[in-house]
């Protein structure tokens, strides 16, 4: 299989995964926030304050420092926000816990903690001009509907000033709760409705891998970073068993002389069945000339059980590293990070199927590594239900991933709007004729065929 298809298929997957709308929005509660005093703060007070806001994963690799006492507390959480990379590697060895805290340092370190990606916003524009060091930042932030004061970011900045922003940026506020729990009772009504939306994906290429492929790979690569991929995709969904969804990614030609083609996928859940037509790669089969194959059980996740557990509420695992902000007049926004793939996993743990899921994502985690989550949502002020979204994913890959000289890039950014629509309006989901007659395949089956079509 070619290695710039392999590239459009793992793109296509995350998408499923990361995109394919749940009806809630995950909430978590609201950090408690002691006021200070107007004092100002040092780095290292506020290196303390991040690590009490967000769950950072433990460092592996211990590091010391000349300004930082070894073996201290100080010591482990710098160590935890240089694994992140919140904090840059100095020459001189110090991080300079005792100096006073910037306005500039305070953004940038808050940025680094949730895993903004140091590359400009997809579809998106900085209040700051593009050569300025925190103008991604910036960008990113204001995507977010984050309310920021750009100017003199070299100023001290206070306690008072400092705890503010860490509960604005790291905690889940009280009325974007309260608007979190309206929207998810309104949606323990909702038995159907549609949606359509617009997927785009880019990449930023890992040099030193790229450097190990051919010429025409390395243009390969080159081009799609360049020109990126996009995807329509369109769907209905009747509780409690029935879903429909068809997805159409274009193929831009990446320079290899001749056509990739677009990539169109139809598929149907009916109860625990799945039918499947991929044009694209569907090998030509005499007997099934329509190319929709069943895979009998091959969704045995409860679509009724995965709605009701994901109201429930977002776990207690991760109530510290997603969270929301109302914007007034129905609008949430938020921002997070996931550290691996199988904490999604827990957002449906005891639930019938979730075995494999869980073990599919935790073998993706070799490759995989964080995930930053950005995005605001419209909900309609009346019946508080969801009706538009926009989001970008930021997945990040291991550097050290068996196969990472596969795939080289270091991280994938989707940008993804959706729009929802027909709330409980008679919404039907009816298999077409050649899909009843589909050809009956096991999902390894089907998957093996699609990779030695290419």
């Amino acid at each position: 299989m070619k290695k710039g298809k392999v590239a459009a298929v793992g793109m296509l997957s995350l998408a499923m995964l990361m995109g394919t709308p749940a009806l809630n929005v995950l909430a978590a509660e609201p950090t408690a926030v002691v006021q200070p005093q107007g004092e100002t703060l040092t780095r290292g007070e506020f290196f303390k304050m991040l690590d009490q806001a967000i769950d950072l994963p433990k460092a592996e690799e211990k590091r010391t420092y000349k300004d930082v006492p070894q073996g201290s507390e100080l010591a482990d959480i710098v160590n935890k926000l240089q694994t992140v990379g919140a904090l840059r590697d100095s020459n001189d060895g110090t991080v300079r816990p005792e100096s006073e805290l910037k306005a500039g340092e305070a953004i940038a370190l808050i940025s680094g903690v949730l895993g903004i990606p140091d590359h400009p916003v997809p579809g998106g524009a900085s209040p700051l001009d593009s050569k300025h060091w925190a103008s991604n930042i910036a960008g990113w932030m204001k995507s977010a509907k984050v309310d920021y004061n750009w100017n003199d970011l070299d100023r001290s900045v206070t306690k008072q000033e400092a705890q503010a922003l860490v509960k604005q940026l790291l905690s889940t506020s009280s009325d974007a709760t309260k608007l979190l729990e309206e929207s998810q009772k309104a949606q323990q009504n909702v038995k159907s409705f549609r949606l359509k939306g617009d997927t785009s994906f880019s990449m930023v290429l890992k040099q030193d891998a790229l450097d190990q492929l051919s010429a025409d790979e390395r243009k390969t690569f080159d081009e799609m970073a360049k020109k990126g991929l996009s995807m329509k995709m369109e769907g209905s969904y009747v509780m409690p068993d029935s879903m429909y969804t068809k997805s159409h990614m274009k193929m831009p030609d990446f320079g290899q002389g001749e056509s990739m083609g677009d990539m169109e996928i139809e598929q149907y859940i009916i109860g625990k069945d799945m039918y499947m037509k991929m044009p694209a790669f569907a090998p030509t089969d005499s007997e099934n000339p329509s190319g929709w194959v069943k895979m009998k059980d091959a969704f045995p996740l409860d679509m009724k059980a995965m709605m009701e557990q994901q109201l429930s509420g977002i776990p207690p695992q991760l109530e510290k590293k997603l969270f929301y902000r109302s914007a007034g007049e129905g609008q949430l926004s938020f921002q997070g990070r996931i550290d691996k793939l199988s904490e999604l996993a827990s957002m449906m743990n005891g639930m019938q199927g979730m075995e494999d899921m869980t073990a599919a994502l935790e073998e993706a985690e070799k490759s995989i590594g964080a995930i930053y989550i950005q995005g605001v949502m419209n909900l309609d002020p009346k019946t508080k239900l969801p009706v538009d979204s926009s989001m970008q994913f930021v997945i990040s890959f291991n550097e050290k991933a068996g196969n990472a000289e596969e795939m080289p890039f270091k991280q994938m950014v989707m940008a993804q709007d959706v729009k929802y629509s027909d709330y409980n309006d008679n919404v039907k989901i009816e298999l077409p004729e050649a899909a009843k007659q589909a050809k009956e395949v096991s999902a390894e089956t089907a998957t093996a065929k699609q990779v030695s079509k290419q």
